[in-house]
């Protein structure tokens, strides 16, 4: 996908402020039922692709972001694990296999802002996943998501730094309805150990939010239909009103 959210940008930095295991317990439950190969778009720095692949999942991953990627094979090498990785754009994905599951975590299919580019995507995902492969595309409900977009600086919190440092993360986001588009700003301040300011960096944020009727409109015309969905990671029913996520599980339709 293009870069949409440059997050080379902060690579050094993310695994300092994104550290949430809220919905690891659903990823580590749904591929342990499962056989074969694992796709996992988006894996970014391995919050995800770590856990699984200790849990014994085969496990492919495919990012746009090479210095995220680097990250990963860092990790992935110094837990001596095996997995491989490619730097991709997912409406070009081209990977010379099928795979059993294709994973889209942390609602990262909304960085796809261009709506030709999400057909592409989905096109592209179609021909990865084998006629009898599941996809789980997990995407945030719009009317819960945005009720915190009001386009003031809102502090995410203060994190600790290897060095005896700190991080500080602030975001602004606001949403425009016409366009469905949320857009905004992250604003990063590190710290030495005297609380001296050493390093200051912005990271621009746009993304996508789907309606569960547009989400749904556009797989099915893309040759997939909808076999479970969920509003939350426990797996309760969706409910448009309340519901944090919309958590998608996607099979080939048959012809």
């Amino acid at each position: 996908m293009p870069q949409t959210i440059p997050f080379d940008s902060v690579a050094d930095l993310y695994d300092s402020y994104v550290y949430v295991d809220f919905d690891l317990p659903f990823w580590l439950s749904e591929l342990g039922q499962r056989k074969g190969r694992v796709l996992e778009l988006t894996s970014g720095t391995g919050r995800i692709s770590l856990p699984l692949l200790k849990a014994g999942v085969k496990l492919t991953c495919v990012d746009y972001a090479p210095a995220m990627l680097e990250r990963l094979r860092c990790k992935v090498e110094a837990q001596h694990l095996s997995c491989s990785v490619y730097c991709q754009n997912i409406a070009e994905l081209q990977l010379q296999a099928q795979f059993d599951t294709i994973i889209i975590p942390f609602h990262s299919f909304s960085e796809v802002i261009d709506r030709t580019e999400r057909l592409r995507a989905l096109k592209r995902i179609h021909a990865h996943l084998t006629p009898d492969g599941i996809i789980i595309c997990t995407l945030q409900n719009p009317i819960v998501r945005t009720a915190s977009m009001d386009g003031a600086w809102h502090l995410l919190g203060e994190f600790p730094m290897s060095d005896g440092g700190t991080l500080t993360v602030r975001s602004r986001l606001a949403f425009d309805l016409s366009t469905q588009l949320a857009s905004g700003e992250q604003i990063y301040e590190r710290r030495d150990c005297d609380r001296v300011l050493v390093d200051r960096r912005t990271l621009p944020l746009c993304f996508y939010l789907f309606t569960a009727a547009e989400f749904e409109d556009l797989v099915q015309q893309e040759g997939f239909v909808i076999a479970a969905r969920y509003g939350n990671y426990q797996k309760d029913y969706f409910d448009e009103e309340s519901s944090p996520f919309m958590i998608y599980l996607l099979a080939k339709a048959k012809h």
